[in-house]
């Protein structure tokens, strides 16, 4: 039930921007608020079973949207071209409730007279979270979702609505694969390290123990992500002693 009234109450707040924004805005809001719907309801289909959100057994990450934002700002500019047009991307706004949105803010201008403009607005997620297993870094890719032209001054009297909407989807897919992947300045140790003991009643030769790592299940609420990484040792591995080296009785 309390799903349900969340639905409705977002459907409500989309329709009644419907007369205030542009038919791209519009699908831009639809999209996020799919996104967060979808995310909600998972997140209740989790806690409904009885089940806590992240595993009890995992580490739990919190991740802040402003540390998220401040990464993706620093890799600004994304810049494109079209036929005639040059695209900017140089503002980041994140948003973690319910899914884990970035909303990417720019312009898009006519090549040889930058005063033909509009302003373009590119909806991402924060997709495919993992563990590299080389350094044991946090990372996901964007996933581009949505790219709208919108209070296209100047543009009108070139291009039809239409038109416009070839050009998002052009600018779009120029866009999508040079987007970078996000790293979060998280590291999760992929390898202890266990030093050899040589006096004492107990003695053993040095040795390591390789940690299998993964991301087991991700929520954005509050303002967080909220990560599970699942950590299982595997078969410790000796060590070989160093040339020349020679064991101690």
């Amino acid at each position: 039930m309390g799903t349900l009234c969340l639905c409705s109450s977002l459907a409500v707040s989309w329709a009644c921007h419907e007369r205030q924004a542009g038919a791209g805005d519009l699908r831009a809001r639809k999209v996020a608020l799919q996104r967060e719907v979808d995310g909600l309801r998972e997140a209740t289909a989790v806690l409904e079973t009885g089940q806590p959100l992240l595993p009890p057994d995992d580490v739990a990450i919190a991740v802040d949207e402003g540390l998220v934002r401040d990464l993706i700002a620093a890799q600004l500019p994304f810049e494109a071209e079209v036929d005639r047009f040059q695209a900017r991307l140089d503002a980041a706004e994140v948003q973690f409730r319910g899914s884990p949105l970035v909303r990417l803010r720019g312009r898009v201008s006519l090549r040889e007279d930058p005063q033909v403009s509009g302003t373009l607005t590119a909806m991402r997620a924060l997709a495919e979270m993992a563990v590299e297993p080389s350094t044991g870094t946090l990372r996901a890719r964007l996933a581009l979702d949505h790219l709208s032209i919108e209070q296209a001054a100047g543009l009108e009297a070139l291009v039809s609505g239409s038109t416009l909407d070839e050009l998002a989807r052009s600018l779009r897919m120029q866009i999508a694969p040079k987007l970078p992947v996000v790293e979060v300045p998280v590291r999760v140790q992929p390898l202890l390290d266990l030093p050899a003991v040589n006096e004492g009643p107990v003695r053993f030769e040095a040795a390591a123990l390789p940690l299998q790592v993964g991301i087991s299940r991700v929520f954005a609420g509050q303002g967080r992500l909220w990560i599970g990484v699942q950590v299982r040792p595997a078969d410790v591995v000796k060590k070989t002693p160093p040339a020349g080296q020679e064991k101690r009785p």
